[in-house]
């Protein structure tokens, strides 16, 4: 039997299957090029939109001085301003995301032979802080005074810490935190550590007084503006950060230890820490943004002066301390056995 050469509707049946010939081929050839052009998306979209929309966001690896990631030198001046007795030396990083990335902190202790980690995280220009950094191993160094007026400690309470101090052999090494009975200068501190050097007494961090203390605590409550516990660390070395100096003074540990070059030195930790929250790539501490500036004002009109440090000593030192009328109380918050 003979094929049709017409269709019911009186079109030729060869015309019909070229035109639907044509439509089968135009159809392949159009799913071919929307696979072709979805694959060039996501080419563009990989390796160009999104590293460039990566790149509005806090990358870990952004360095502006040599040698050290902005992220390092942050958390440097952060941990010195807030952790006492430890500083951040090193900031290693996994991405986990779209501009995310976990963090380990390490730090070196101020007050014996060791690194410890802390974990931490960046998520699109918020970043996240172990608690250890902020009171490391659960100790928060009462240094009192810090809001004045303070309730001094009883006499049964320091006789109490004396006859604790002279049951301890002197082999061991202790941690404290020492409160001045008025604040210092930074001159009266140097004669304080120069005198401390000569009876083996190590100062680990400074205690510096930062806001105005007087302010009524509930209104701070109020405004959740909290009086920190801020200071710096200027007699224990620690890591060199190339560069920094340059734009500001002193940043790193001073080469000697004159008075101005101490102020200085926490001003610059200060200004360090204002400039790269204001570039948004900074720390607010417990989201206060303008606590920094708060400082920088503070210090500016009323000097650098300090409260209070933290010091490792023998027990007999810290005994000999104690008796002093220049010193408010004594607190441990640690001891060793000192086999140096």
């Amino acid at each position: 039997e003979k094929e049709p050469q017409w269709g019911e509707d009186g079109s030729p049946i060869s015309e019909i299957r070229k035109i639907q010939r044509t439509i089968r081929r135009r159809s392949w050839k159009n799913i071919s090029i929307s696979v072709i052009l979805a694959a060039i998306l996501l080419t563009v979209s990989v390796f160009g939109i999104i590293p460039w929309a990566e790149s509005l966001y806090w990358n870990p690896d952004e360095a502006a001085y040599r040698d050290c990631t902005d992220l390092e030198v942050t958390l440097n001046a952060y941990t010195e301003l807030f952790a006492p007795g430890y500083n951040s030396i090193l900031v290693t990083h996994h991405r986990t995301g779209f501009a995310s990335y976990e963090l380990q902190i390490h730090l070196a202790s101020n007050a014996q032979d060791e690194v410890l980690t802390a974990r931490g995280s960046l998520e699109r220009n918020v970043l996240h802080l172990d608690d250890f950094l902020v009171s490391p191993e659960g100790k928060n160094y009462p240094i009192s005074r810090r809001i004045l007026p303070d309730v001094p400690p009883t006499p049964s309470e320091t006789e109490a810490l004396r006859v604790q101090l002279r049951s301890l052999p002197d082999y061991v090494r202790l941690e404290a935190a020492v409160t001045f009975s008025e604040d210092l200068s930074m001159e009266e501190l140097v004669t304080f550590w120069e005198n401390a050097m000569q009876h083996s007494m190590d100062i680990t961090w400074v205690a510096v007084r930062s806001v105005e203390s007087t302010f009524e605590p509930l209104e701070r409550i109020r405004l959740n503006k909290w009086i920190p516990q801020c200071g710096m660390d200027p007699f224990t070395g620690g890591k060199v950060y190339p560069g920094v100096d340059l734009d500001y003074r002193y940043y790193n540990k001073p080469d000697s230890f004159e008075p101005e070059q101490l102020e200085q030195h926490f001003i610059s930790l200060l200004q360090y820490s204002a400039d790269q929250l204001e570039k948004g790539r900074g720390i607010a501490h417990y989201g206060d943004e303008e606590l920094y500036a708060e400082i920088l004002d503070y210090v500016e009109e009323n000097g650098v002066k300090t409260y209070g440090v933290v010091v490792t000593a023998t027990p007999k030192t810290l005994l000999e301390l104690l008796d002093r009328d220049s010193i408010y109380d004594i607190r441990l918050t640690d001891c060793w056995i000192d086999i140096g």
